[in-house]
């Protein structure tokens, strides 16, 4: 059962590098366009797979696959903003809940594919349907109520581009027989081609020109950040690659419905975290958010397992 053990690993490092785009996106990296630049360059390093295997399928699949990593790139753009302005314990949830109600929706209503599939929705699928719907509202909602302080729409945003996006990288893979480098090098070339069409809108523009001559300049502060970004990279990296080695020892429907870990971990990096620098996460964890965020998160856990478990296809990021 060592899948499991190297999964629920994967799933901690995932939470960490949530928590890192947290405090990214608290002042070290004023502009989420800015921050999205900058993976977008780290993501040319899927260039160093191009001597192991890397072949070219015709343009088609390459557009497809180079399509999936600009809407990465965007969808991580739209998560970056709803994660500077809201709580990260409640944004990374609903992200993954709207990731899986649009992989259930193209499941059951596949594009030129077999719409039947709706007529065969059982009460297990139904009910899991319903509690990542449930879920994924309670978690946007801040008890006491203040409107304030709701969510941002973006994270909706993101969690369909991202889903969009996985979905055609898994589509490349599958319809055009591509290799796994292949699909990876072109769909990071298309995160860097996304990054570089912020340039396209002027307010994004003057952001990241902003960014690179601020960052650019040596200093202790510009050091630290530099740090921490380099850990969020090799945290999300990690995680990756413990996710697919978890995938190639055990079951993959098993893992997938372990990924509501992630949450669970992340609600309890974000209270620690948040009592010693609350002027970066700005959580609330009183008794009604404790409750509020564990049934939450409990219902979006429930949510994922029984859709796994019934068959249909969720993705997992």
């Amino acid at each position: 059962m060592t899948w499991i053990l190297v999964s629920i690993i994967s799933y901690f490092f995932g939470a960490v590098a949530a928590l890192l785009d947290k405090v990214l996106l608290s002042g070290r990296i004023g502009h989420p366009s800015v921050y999205a630049f900058f993976v977008s360059l780290f993501s040319l390093f899927a260039l160093l797979f191009i001597p192991f295997g890397f072949q070219w399928y015709g343009s088609v699949p390459t557009l497809v696959f180079l399509v999936s990593g600009m809407l990465f790139l965007y969808g991580l753009l739209a998560l970056y903003a709803a994660v500077q302005k809201s709580e990260i314990s409640r944004v990374a949830p609903l992200v993954g809940t709207i990731m899986a109600l649009t992989a259930l929706f193209v499941y059951f209503f596949p594009i030129g594919g077999d719409m039947g599939r709706i007529m065969t929705i059982t009460w297990v699928q139904f009910l899991a349907f319903a509690l990542l719907v449930g879920g994924g509202i309670l978690i946007t909602i801040d008890f006491p109520l203040r409107t304030e302080e709701q969510i941002s729409p973006l994270a909706v945003v993101a969690g369909i581009s991202m889903a969009v996006s996985l979905l055609l990288l898994k589509y490349g893979y599958h319809q055009y027989d591509a290799n796994f480098e292949s699909g990876f090098v072109w769909s990071r070339i298309g995160m860097f081609l996304g990054g570089v069409s912020l340039f396209l809108i002027p307010r994004f523009r003057r952001q990241i020109l902003s960014g690179l001559r601020s960052h650019g300049v040596a200093s202790s502060r510009n050091t630290k950040t530099g740090i921490l970004f380099l850990a969020n990279k090799v945290s999300g990296g990690t995680a990756a690659f413990l996710m697919n080695y978890a995938t190639y020892l055990g079951p993959v429907t098993f893992i997938q419905a372990l990924s509501g870990i992630q949450f669970v971990f992340l609600l309890m990096l974000a209270w620690v975290t948040s009592t010693q620098y609350p002027h970066i996460f700005e959580e609330r964890f009183g008794v009604v958010q404790w409750v509020q965020k564990g049934v939450a998160v409990g219902l979006i856990i429930c949510g994922m397992w029984l859709s796994v478990m019934s068959g249909a296809r969720l993705l997992i990021y």
